[in-house]
């Protein structure tokens, strides 16, 4: 990355100039629609043009690779019961976007939040259920293709060493024991758990609602082939109701043994806080990393640990 690009990178108005020069410069005419920022992150800077369109811009080389993972995925997906961004094609790589950006179509509707998912539980956990057994069940060849159905979904959910290392010095006692045990219990259901279509990150944050019913998915980032559980475990964050609410909808849905799935969630569910500890240590984080932990310990205490 040259000097300017960088500069770019870290600069808000400098950002916003050259998304607009970029598109002014695309071959159709651009209707010059306000240019905003609405989310600025240590990966990537999210801008709204007008009201109907996003654009992302990465920030890094993984960043762009991600970008590029995200907009194939949503091209090949098929047609599921929840919205899915359109792609609406790329901005070019140039002195000022040195790792291009990603033109998206905007999804209608509000993040969903604990009001909107309590006002209808049923609705909610049935709706959801049925979004995602309908991407699990997915099996068009260049779908799977793009999303690494030669087993690289095995390889993203696999712990390692470093991760599992560092969360086991910085616990003590019985957390750390416990962690000790979820960490042979993973590994051993990870080596034989089927693997289907996944989103990856499916949680509250990424789940769209219109008057009140789910309307829409958004972060595709994590898109790939994986163990379904991974899928389920992110409604944790609403609560233990919810989650067994929709471990149950998903269970009737595809005859699973709720047993099994629900013990496959609670594993899932350690393994997706654990992320944040991956995420800390590569990028030499401590503030980071403390607050990963954090959730950590609550994930353990909160799917494996009983009350003391």
């Amino acid at each position: 990355m040259n000097s300017e690009g960088l500069l770019m990178l870290l600069d808000p108005e400098a950002t916003l100039e050259a998304v607009a020069s970029s598109l002014r410069d695309l071959p159709f005419p651009w209707s010059g629609d306000p240019v905003e920022i609405v989310g600025w992150g240590f990966s990537n800077v999210v801008l709204r043009v007008g009201t109907d369109v996003l654009v992302r811009v990465p920030r890094t080389p993984e960043a762009e690779a991600r970008s590029t993972h995200t907009a194939e995925v949503l091209r090949r997906l098929p047609p599921l019961p929840l919205a899915v961004p359109e792609v609406l094609g790329m901005l070019p790589t140039g002195p000022r976007l040195p790792f291009g950006a990603l033109r998206l179509r905007r999804l209608p509707g509000a993040v969903v939040d604990d009001d909107v998912a309590r006002a209808d539980r049923e609705a909610f956990t049935g709706d959801l259920a049925a979004f995602v057994s309908a991407l699990h069940s997915c099996g068009d060849e260049p779908l799977l293709g793009v999303l690494g159905a030669d087993g690289a979904g095995r390889a993203i959910d696999a712990l390692d060493a470093g991760t599992a290392a560092a969360t086991a010095d910085r616990l003590a006692g019985r957390e750390r024991q416990v962690f000790e045990r979820w960490a042979t219990a993973y590994r051993r259901w990870l080596a034989g758990a089927e693997v289907v279509p996944i989103h990856g990150d499916v949680w509250p944050g990424n789940l769209l609602h219109t008057s009140g019913r789910l309307s829409g998915v958004l972060d595709w980032d994590e898109a790939r082939v994986g163990p379904r559980a991974v899928d389920l475990c992110g409604v944790w964050y609403l609560g233990r109701d919810f989650a067994e609410e929709m471990v149950s909808a998903y269970a009737a849905r595809n005859s699973c043994d709720y047993e099994v799935l629900h013990e496959e969630t609670r594993l899932a569910g350690v393994r997706r806080e654990l992320r944040g500890v991956t995420w800390s240590l590569r990028h030499d984080d401590p503030e980071e990393l403390e607050e990963s932990l954090d959730k950590v310990r609550r994930s353990l205490h909160e799917y494996l640990l009983p009350p003391a």
